[in-house]
């Protein structure tokens, strides 16, 4: 219960009672998937971006074949300036994941970082392809790692809405 409390509050936007929520889950339970998740979001609000990419790091050793060890690893590097070291991170699991419309769209954040708009475009084009294309213009428009490109989604969205 603790769990899908502390997530029902990151939803509304409540660090700090989800953090309250987190301590209240029993110790032999910190280790869940679920858990790690939770508390890795926590941190990435909090701005603790070393300590989230420590926790990542926890994610890929005890659950390997989830992708979310590798995209949380990915992010934190990014946000910690380290672009080329995420782009690695992602690219590990994208073949195993070939449906998860979030990593491609991250690379096109941290290719966007790196200043190559081309290939941010390409990845973003792949996320789009992969997810709901709507919900990937809609949440690329208000993303501001990927404002030098905005001209490009609002032109997508122009076509979407023509068809």
């Amino acid at each position: 219960m603790h769990l899908q409390f502390a997530r029902g509050w990151l939803e509304l936007g409540d660090v700090q009672e989800a953090e309250a929520e987190l301590r209240q889950i029993r110790s032999e339970f910190l280790d869940g998937a679920e858990v790690l998740e939770v508390r890795f979001q926590v941190l990435a609000r909090r701005q603790r971006y070393a300590e989230g990419l420590e926790l990542a790091l926890r994610q890929i050793a005890f659950y390997p074949n989830d992708f979310r060890g590798y995209m949380n690893r990915g992010n934190a590097l990014f946000w910690l300036d380290r672009s080329v070291e995420a782009i690695d991170s992602v690219m590990q699991v994208l073949a195993d994941h070939p449906r998860v419309a979030a990593l491609p769209y991250n690379l096109a954040c941290y290719w966007m970082k790196l200043g190559s708009s081309e290939e941010a475009i390409r990845w973003l084009d792949s996320a789009i392809q992969i997810g709901q294309r709507k919900g990937v213009l809609q949440h690329a428009l208000s993303d501001p790692d990927l404002r030098p490109i905005w001209d490009y989604i609002r032109q997508l969205e122009a076509e979407r809405e023509e068809s």
